[in-house]
């Protein structure tokens, strides 16, 4: 059997979600698939070279890949011409996030590795507004059907040429000042005595061991990543996490049982929709027709 490893930088979970549904894509298509979040000791990290093909996923951070996973990519070993595929998450379609994953191609190419495709998937925003459920039951479904695409074109050896316009790398090299951000933001993230339970949750949750408890509470330290796993796990909604506390969002999406709830429907944007979600209509027909036509070949 043919083996596949996924290392995935999740923090709120959607990305996490994604990579699970390729993985049991790839499962389908004769794959033993290993999902492996990044998290801090980057050493406990599968070997690449102990599988047939390596993903990698993350969400987008202000157009790029976060720092905190590129840094990851750098400690992994020589990879002797593996093949890897891309995903990349986001709550919106704009073509500005075309370019993000250009920093970690250029890592894993240094690596050895062999980049077949870059994919973009549209997941719920885990900041500055909650997206409607139906929305996030639209974008669970459509990406287990793009998990598909992705694990046929894995399966056939497929390789698609990204391209990276200068423009968009521009405004890559631009936004990494949220690197900054994070390291600047991350000890006056808080957490509010009157509603902290003590829980620790954010603590084990932490990719970056940004986290630890004192006298019963979280304190925060300088190494965020600014993936809002804090804020947005916390179960009594105690986490303020500092200057985007306005744009905090809390309770992570129900995907399986929106999947599931068939009162809602399957397109939330379709040709009819009006205002911001208009903007991803291009998104939904055109990836819509890809996973038409893998479903057509299967």
């Amino acid at each position: 059997m043919r083996k596949a490893v996924i290392y995935v930088f999740t923090g709120t979970g959607n990305t996490r979600a994604a990579a699970d549904e390729i993985a049991k894509a790839l499962e389908e298509r004769g794959y033993e698939t290993t999902v492996w979040e990044a998290r801090v000791p980057f050493s406990s990290a599968p070997d690449p070279n102990d599988y047939d093909v390596a993903g990698f996923g993350y969400p987008i951070h202000a157009f790029n890949t976060p720092q905190f996973f590129l840094r990851f990519a750098k400690t992994l070993p020589e990879a002797h011409a593996k093949p890897a595929f891309i995903f990349k998450t986001s709550g919106e379609p704009f073509h500005l996030n075309s370019a993000s994953s250009w920093p970690l191609v250029r890592i894993l190419r240094r690596k050895g590795f062999k980049p077949m495709m870059d994919r973009h998937l549209l997941m719920p925003y885990n900041i500055m507004f909650r997206y409607p459920e139906a929305l996030a039951r639209q974008m669970i479904l459509h990406t287990r059907g793009m998990a598909g695409v992705i694990a046929d074109d894995v399966a056939g050896g497929e390789s698609k040429k990204t391209r990276y316009y200068p423009w968009t790398m521009i405004v890559l090299y631009i936004f990494r000042l949220q690197w900054f951000g994070a390291w600047i933001n991350g000890p006056f993230i808080r957490a509010k005595k009157d509603l902290c339970n003590g829980c620790g949750l954010c603590v084990r949750m932490c990719p970056a061991h940004n986290i630890r408890m004192e006298d019963g509470k979280p304190r925060f330290s300088y190494h965020c990543t600014m993936c809002m796993s804090c804020a947005f796990r916390c179960p009594k909604d105690a986490v303020r996490p500092g200057f985007l506390n306005l744009w905090r969002v809390n309770g992570a999406y129900p995907f399986e049982k929106l999947a599931g709830d068939e009162s809602l429907p399957a397109a939330y944007v379709d040709e009819n929709t009006k205002g911001y979600f208009k903007l991803f209509r291009k998104y939904y027909a055109r990836t819509g027709e890809e996973i038409s036509a893998h479903r057509k070949e299967e």
